[in-house]
């Protein structure tokens, strides 16, 4: 089958035909010798995951400095007669009265989460940065996951069910996490919230846990010093994060079931809470590091249609659409040469 077309070259003017091939061998010989002059990383987009999961941690914490630092600034620390008399305590437009039997702590400095607690724009900071990544912090424990799963196909058991485990686990964790965000002791429904804290530390130390162990699994196969570094961190972190989280949330517990008027609290519970959210957080911000080479693969010349449809069999070496038209482009090429 010849297809006649015609070409600028001032040499040859006249049309000439490309020949099509009508078997494989002819094809492969007829693109024998052919290099693509589309360059490889021109043909896709590449869209790496590193850099917009990176933008949303640094917004969201942002935006969680400026809540501690909004509620600092509009927080209102009651004189001892107004706490054991009746007070009228300000939550942005609405008023309510407090008061309560618990002592002011000597010596005590804010605690954050009851400084979202009771001011307005702390809490409302805190849901935006608790809420706006859920669904990126999600797709980044499946995104590890589904890395890690070919890495420990042919591992022991535990490891396979332990990867299986952190994505339901992160899910529970930032839904919990939400719940006791939105909802609040002084004017919602303090039960709700109770249950909600009890349930996120309970699955966040496990999904630390665990993770730890499958990071430095995978750091010891690893040549990169980054893995080391990850590794030690997520197990540092976690060691911190479980055994100050219990201790610290039996007391906030006791306290909260008296009307929250002041967000003072004795200071070595206030430092706990401060290790316990810089821990959390500095675990959660090095799986940065373990999707650093996710991408999405956007392929436009697969799209337009004007090659196959992507498809890895397609594409290997000595298949039928090795090349897209291999066989047009290196005729048109001899021809202009």
């Amino acid at each position: 089958m010849n297809v006649y077309a015609s070409t600028s070259s001032g040499s040859s003017p006249e049309g000439f035909r490309i020949r099509v091939p009508r078997s494989r061998q002819e094809n492969k010989s007829l693109k024998e010798g052919f290099v693509d002059d589309n360059n490889e990383h021109l043909s896709y987009f590449n869209f790496p995951v590193l850099w917009p999961a990176t933008a949303c941690a640094v917004f969201c914490t942002t935006l969680f400095g400026v809540g501690v630092a909004g509620s600092l600034y509009t927080d209102y620390i009651p004189t001892e007669i107004e706490l054991k008399r009746t007070f009228f305590a300000s939550y942005g437009t609405s008023h309510f009265t407090c008061n309560t039997t618990l002592p002011f702590p000597k010596n005590g400095i804010p605690s954050i989460l009851n400084l979202f607690e009771i001011n307005v724009i702390g809490n409302v900071l805190f849901r935006l940065c608790v809420c706006i990544p859920m669904v990126v912090r999600i797709f980044v424990s499946n995104c590890h996951s589904y890395v890690l799963r070919a890495e420990y196909e042919a591992l022991p058991f535990f490891f396979r069910v332990s990867i299986e485990l952190v994505p339901l686990l992160t899910t529970i964790e930032v839904i919990t996490m939400a719940l006791f965000s939105i909802i609040t002791v002084h004017s919602d429904f303090p039960e709700v919230n109770r249950f909600c804290k009890i349930v996120f530390v309970m699955t966040a130390g496990v999904n630390m846990v665990l993770t730890s162990a499958i990071q430095y699994s995978f750091s010891k196969s690893s040549q990169q010093r980054i893995d080391h570094v990850s590794a030690a961190v997520k197990m540092a972190t976690a060691c911190a994060f479980c055994y100050l989280a219990p201790q610290y949330f039996q007391h906030h517990h006791s306290a909260i079931s008296f009307p929250i008027c002041f967000s003072y609290m004795p200071r070595i519970y206030a430092f706990m809470e401060y290790v316990i959210i810089v821990a959390y957080g500095t675990f959660h911000i090095t799986s940065l590091i373990d999707i650093r080479h996710i991408s999405f693969m956007c392929y436009p010349r697969t799209c337009s249609g004007e090659c196959e449809p992507l498809d890895p069999l397609n594409f290997a070496k000595g298949s039928k659409y090795e090349y897209c038209r291999a066989f047009e482009y290196q005729q048109r090429r001899t021809h202009i040469l």
